[in-house]
């Protein structure tokens, strides 16, 4: 449309008291000072007949005889599907909302409000006042909006995966028994899924000593540690010890030698002194470089305690955990 069409058009427009629809490309034609007092202006494009709308909010005066873009987002409960639930999701978006008022200050007349069914969440986006194209507000605008969305967008995208994770773990390897899990861990053909195998077979195996709380796969900014255990034993043999266990896991068709020792001896160290032993588990065995490795650097107060899958299997067998555990630890420490 021509200014003049779209002047008379908004005029038209404006006595039904109705939202008026401007294409983007139209909004460049028009400013503030061609905006009625009673005009509710929507941007966006109508592509092969069907409206789209970027911004959920029309341009209107307020109150103070001030243009701002009214927003208003409606959600109903019975047809919510996000991995964050409703609750959450409504309440991230009135923090976010807030957090801009407070520290920008160019969003003002926050309303909440829930219905049971329906929930609403209104607010204003404040124009500067050097901005006067149409276009401009709504880019202003859209790039406020865009803010908020893709923080909450952010949000459901981590709350999926933690889902999606959780699900696959729980579902692949937490059912598995002891037994199976020995079995797998030796046939398995795929590298990473030996490796996962044995990590959970591990879990479990530790998960067996009253007092051990087991956390797997922590990851930190600069290296990833395969299973962590909180040490709350009131057993007086690991209460000696510290209160954080590291525990690495090789699924290797070799054997583990100086460098594994080396770096694992690294991440007990990195702890801030609150981890002095480890669990190196080599489910094929150690190579002669690791005994001299471990020999050479034994005065000093970390312990690495060489696990094999033999040992794995026998405590297993033997149904003695605990006590091979506390024999591989007495090996350790007089080697």
């Amino acid at each position: 449309m021509t200014y003049e069409e779209l002047i008379q058009y908004i005029s038209n427009q404006s006595e039904d008291d109705e939202v008026i629809h401007i294409e983007t490309d139209d909004s460049k034609k028009l400013s503030i000072s061609d905006l009625p007092e009673n005009a509710n202006i929507q941007i966006g494009d109508t592509i092969e007949g069907i409206l789209h709308i970027k911004l959920e909010g029309t341009l209107a005066w307020n109150t103070a005889g001030e243009i701002c873009i009214a927003m208003a987002h409606n959600w109903y409960r019975k047809f919510w599907y996000s991995p964050l639930g409703i609750a959450y999701y409504m309440d991230l978006m009135k923090r976010l909302v807030e957090f801009r008022e407070q520290e920008y200050g160019d969003i003002e007349s926050i309303q909440f409000e829930d219905d049971g069914d329906w929930c609403h969440l209104y607010y204003s986006i404040k124009i500067p006042r050097e901005l006067n194209n149409l276009y401009d507000i709504y880019c202003h605008g859209l790039s406020i909006y865009e803010w908020i969305e893709s923080i909450v967008i952010e949000t459901e995208l981590e709350v999926s995966q933690l889902f999606t994770k959780a699900t696959e773990k729980y579902s692949k390897y937490k059912l598995i028994e002891i037994p199976e899990l020995i079995q797998r861990v030796e046939t398995e053909d795929d590298a990473n899924e030996k490796g996962r195998l044995l990590e959970e077979l591990i879990c479990k195996i530790f998960a067996e000593i009253p007092g051990f709380e087991v956390r797997d796969r922590i990851k930190s900014e600069t290296e990833e540690i395969d299973i962590v255990i909180l040490n709350r034993s009131d057993q007086s043999f690991w209460q000696k010890e510290s209160s954080l266990i590291l525990v690495e896991c090789k699924n290797w068709s070799s054997k583990c030698g100086k460098n594994e020792l080396v770096v694992f001896k690294e991440k007990i160290l990195n702890r801030r002194g609150r981890a002095k032993i480890g669990f190196l588990v080599s489910w094929n065995g150690f190579a002669g470089t690791f005994l001299k490795e471990d020999l050479r650097t034994s005065q000093n107060d970390v312990l690495i305690i060489p696990v094999t899958g033999d040992d794995i299997k026998r405590a297993v067998s033997d149904n003695n955990i605990q006590e091979t555990l506390v024999e591989l630890w007495l090996d350790a420490v007089v080697l």
